[in-house]
């Protein structure tokens, strides 16, 4: 007869005993150093029973990426005051991401700090996580106030100069904890001043 099909919340158990225990592993060991092996032992199971979850260490590095990322989008969703102005609205993206990374300073060692290992071009994170659109979808409703600030045809560079720049702060901020960085909403303001 074999062994009962496994159920829908044994299967949801099972991996996220995975992803509890790699995230552990990949803050205290780093990335490089973890093996599918010792994630499989960290959560009570064997090698061959984690394959049957995930087909590598990259997706489950993925999988905790997308978590945090969705945690992220939905703070940015709900965090924005669609009442303000653009300026403003954009301030609250800017600090909303801020806020959650240096907040969660493990968490961007993790995604940060660990290069995509893909098998191929497909297999990268960004290739499928759509970073990108659910950024545009926040900012969409921007774009016709910013256009008069900011080219149209130039908007998406201008974005990503943006994200480019907050990232800036908040790696910094995080991997050079001994300097006295000042509050970072200063550096955004002086970002978003100089460009809008």
């Amino acid at each position: 007869m074999g062994r009962p099909k496994q159920s829908d919340d044994e299967r949801r158990e099972k991996v996220d005993k995975i992803i509890d225990t790699a995230q552990s592993l990949f803050i205290t060991e780093g990335y490089a150093a973890v093996s599918m092996r010792k994630i499989a032992a960290g959560a009570g199971m064997g090698t061959m029973t984690l394959y049957k979850y995930f087909p590598n260490k990259n997706a489950i590095l993925h999988h905790i990426w997308a978590v945090f990322f969705d945690e992220l989008f939905a703070l940015v969703g709900s965090g924005i005051d669609r009442a303000k102005s653009a300026k403003t609205q954009l301030k609250q993206m800017c600090m909303i991401y801020l806020d959650y990374w240096v907040a969660h300073q493990d968490r961007f060692r993790i995604v940060f700090l660990n290069e995509d290992r893909a098998s191929s071009s497909d297999d990268f994170f960004i290739n499928h996580a759509n970073i990108t659109e659910e950024l545009l979808q926040v900012v969409q409703p921007l774009m016709a106030e910013l256009s008069t600030s900011v080219d149209p045809s130039s908007m998406l560079t201008y974005l990503e100069s943006l994200m480019c720049y907050v990232h800036g702060i908040a790696l910094n901020t995080i991997t050079i904890s001994e300097y006295p960085w000042s509050d970072h909403e200063k550096y955004v303001d002086i970002f978003l001043d100089a460009t809008l």
